[in-house]
C-alpha cells in the first residue's frame, strides 16, 4: 500500500466509524450505516486488502467505543462477505455507467445478505424461539431495520460511486489537457 492508500484507507474507517458513533449516540436513523459504502469504495480504488481492512476496522473501532451485541461474529462476517464481494464492482472501473447501475445491485443484494445473516445469527443466539414461528417472528421483527440500511445504501453506494468516477474522469481531463500543451 502506498503513503496515499493508507491514507485513504484510514479516512474511509474514520468516516465510517465516526457515523456509527453518532448515529448511535444520537439515534438518527437505526441501521443507516456506512461501513458498506466505505467497503466498496475501498474495494474499487485499492482492491482486495483494503476491501476486508476498512469494514473489519471499522467494525471493531466503533465496537470498541459503543459496543455490540452477542451476534457481533454475525454482524461482521456480512461487512467482510461485502467488502470482498465489493471487488466485483472493480472490474467496472472503465466502464462508469456500469458500475454506477451495478453498486445500486449490489446495494440492494448487500443490504439483503446483511439482514438475511444477521437475523439468523440473531435468531442462533436465541432471542426468539427455536422455531419455524420464531425465525419468522424475527425476520418480521428487523424489516424496519433492513428498510433503513437498504434505502440508505441504494442512495449512498451509487452516489459514492458516483463521486468516484467524476472525480477520476476530472482527474483524466486534467492529465490529457496538460499532456496536449506538452506537446504542442
Amino acid at each position: 500500500m502506498t503513503k496515499k492508500n493508507i491514507i485513504f484507507t484510514v479516512l474511509l474507517i474514520a468516516i465510517a466509524v465516526s457515523w456509527r458513533i453518532i448515529n448511535h449516540e444520537f439515534m438518527i436513523a437505526p441501521n443507516l450505516e456506512l461501513v458498506t459504502t466505505a467497503s466498496v469504495i475501498a474495494a474499487i480504488t485499492m482492491g482486495l486488502g483494503a476491501a476486508v481492512i476498512v469494514p473489519i476496522s471499522s467494525m471493531i473501532l466503533s465496537d470498541m467505543i459503543i459496543g455490540n451485541s452477542s451476534i457481533f461474529m454475525f454482524t461482521w462476517a456480512s461487512f467482510l462477505i461485502i467488502g470482498i464481494a465489493a471487488i466485483i464492482l472493480k472490474k467496472y472501473n472503465d466502464a462508469p455507467k456500469k458500475q454506477i447501475m451495478y453498486s445500486a445491485g449490489f446495494a440492494v443484494i448487500s443490504s439483503c445478505l446483511f439482514f438475511v445473516v444477521t437475523n439468523f445469527g440473531v435468531w442462533l443466539e436465541g432471542w426468539y424461539p427455536m422455531t419455524m414461528a420464531g425465525l419468522t417472528a424475527d425476520f418480521v421483527s428487523a424489516i424496519p431495520f433492513y428498510r433503513t440500511m437498504l434505502i440508505g445504501n441504494i442512495i449512498l453506494v451509487p452516489s459514492a460511486v458516483s463521486i468516484y468516477q467524476f472525480a477520476k474522469a476530472r482527474a483524466t481531463s486534467k492529465e490529457l489537457v496538460v499532456d496536449s500543451r506538452i506537446g504542442n
